[in-house]
């Protein structure tokens, strides 16, 4: 998703219920924008969300790019 422009600009978080720190770096390291495990509190997911869409449309609006727009 990440490669293809159509699709590159929509947030990916990975929800799971795998704890274990390799797995996470992994998931980060492979372009997931974000990592919870189960369980997660919905507010805290709604928020992390909230600042991802916010990050995406302010790289839209600028003219700089930001290293993780």
């Amino acid at each position: 998703m990440k490669n293809d422009e159509r699709t590159s600009h929509i947030p990916i978080i990975i929800l799971t219920a795998n704890s274990v720190r390799e797995n996470k770096i992994e998931g980060l390291q492979t372009g997931a924008d974000d990592y919870l495990t189960k369980p997660f509190d919905l507010q805290e997911l709604r928020v992390r969300v909230e600042n991802l869409i916010n990050i995406r449309k302010s790289c839209k609006r600028s003219s700089v790019k930001v290293i993780f727009c």
